[in-house]
């Protein structure tokens, strides 16, 4: 905690640059009981084609003198950075939560927190100390266990490995249980920070969440779930657990489907936000900012024409039900996306065989909840668009020997996907 050297009051510059207005809240920041304007303000330096944003600071404009305060920010490059106003000092006065996600494919993020108590800013919370401060090491061990400890008390977690089911394991342990070779894995940067009113009484905590990689970054294997509270002086942890994923979908598929997918090559969805796909997303769901959407995508060349099209699956409270999600499929066409065709009641991941109907790739989605009997569907394209809704088409033969790519292979949480801008 300390007052940033760099903080001092100042009129926006005026250069070549134009900065951007990146995200806006209004509160009291400084204790004067008067509503203050607090922006986050940055560069656009590839234009409004790319998501990057750079030169991210904070600009205070207080509601009773309306002068201008600027907080520069030591990470000040990233994506889809937002700000949020909440007492998290138990003072009765707004602090201000930053967060930016870095765009790298471990999915950490930078999150600042300040205090503005009469016009002084002070960083509360930085996201690199608690990165210090929460170092772990990953260990596998024989009969499919894990065990994670926190290097500076030794707080050890047993994960049990079993639930990654027997091609996994197989790949690791012999028969009898025992590791064919020593593993060791490692616990990732902050990738998730969020505020939680725990005690429901107007003060903000921390949920705080770190992903835990196995032999190499996309193995996860579980999270390092953190609970933190301002204790008068600093953000101190209360309560800890580690969270596993439930059983791979993927799995579960091969099972209900009876077929052979060993020849199904899967993986994980784009990470990398692209903002005229969310505007044409906003547009066909008729979105607002309240309904908390996300969405995964991948880019697949469905009628191999050399120009690949677009898979989104859209998740949030406008677009799922007891049956799945919504999807679509957008092509590029003159810089804007235009649908191909959308789908109701989707599960992932989706499966795009290497059968193709009237030049399109067959699809196979997986069909449950909402109180049917789980099976796997064989979309067909009928030469304009494919069936919207999984449920109402054939079942996939047993004993199909499938051939393709496994696309939205993700664990569906509120920590993945990318969150839609407004």
């Amino acid at each position: 905690m300390y007052f940033h050297p760099m903080f001092f009051p100042q009129p926006m510059r005026k250069n070549n640059n134009k900065s951007y207005i990146l995200d806006f809240e209004k509160g009291d920041v400084n204790g004067d009981e008067v509503v203050d304007n607090v922006y986050l303000i940055g560069d656009k330096p590839y234009g409004d084609g790319s998501p990057f944003r750079d030169n991210i600071r904070i600009k205070i404009v207080d509601g009773k003198t309306g002068r201008q305060y600027i907080i520069p920010l030591q990470e000040n490059a990233g994506y889809n950075p937002t700000i949020f106003l909440g007492d998290f000092t138990n003072d009765g006065v707004n602090n201000i939560f930053v967060a930016i996600d870095s765009g790298g494919s471990g999915g950490y993020a930078f999150y600042y927190i300040y205090s503005f108590l009469k016009n002084k800013p002070k960083l509360i919370f930085d996201f690199e100390k608690f990165n210090k401060d929460n170092e772990y090491e990953v260990n596998y061990m024989d009969y499919y266990e894990a065990e994670v400890i926190e290097e500076s008390d030794k707080e050890r977690y047993i994960i049990n490995l079993e639930y990654k089911g027997e091609e996994y394991l197989s790949e690791i342990y012999n028969e009898d249980g025992t590791l064919k070779e020593s593993i060791s894995g490692w616990v990732n940067p902050l990738g998730g920070l969020y505020p939680i009113d725990f005690n429901r009484n107007g003060v903000y905590g921390l949920y705080a969440e770190q992903r835990i990689a196995g032999r190499y970054n996309a193995d996860g294997i579980g999270y390092v779930q953190t609970s933190l509270e301002w204790n008068g002086s600093n953000f101190s942890p209360f309560f800890q657990t580690i969270g596993i994923f439930g059983s791979q979908k993927k799995d579960e598929v091969k099972k209900v489907c009876g077929s052979d997918f060993s020849q199904v090559k899967y993986i994980y969805s784009e990470n990398i936000k692209d903002e005229k796909l969310e505007k044409a997303i906003i547009k066909l769901y008729k979105l607002k900012e309240s309904d908390n959407t996300r969405y995964y995508y991948n880019r697949i060349d469905f009628d191999s024409d050399g120009v690949p099209e677009v898979f989104v699956y859209v998740v949030g409270s406008a677009t799922c039900g007891s049956g799945g999600c919504s999807a679509a499929i957008f092509k590029e066409s003159n810089g804007e996306y235009e649908i191909v065709s959308q789908f109701t009641l989707v599960n992932t991941p989706v499966v795009v065989s290497d059968n193709k109907t009237n030049g399109y790739n067959d699809l196979i989605m997986y069909v449950s909840g909402g109180g049917i009997n789980p099976f796997c569907a064989v979309m067909k394209y009928d030469g304009t668009t494919y069936p919207k809704n999984p449920s109402t088409q054939p079942k996939l033969e047993e004993a199909t020997k499938v051939k393709g790519t496994g696309i939205i292979n993700d664990e569906i949480n509120l920590n993945t996907g990318i969150n839609i801008g407004f």
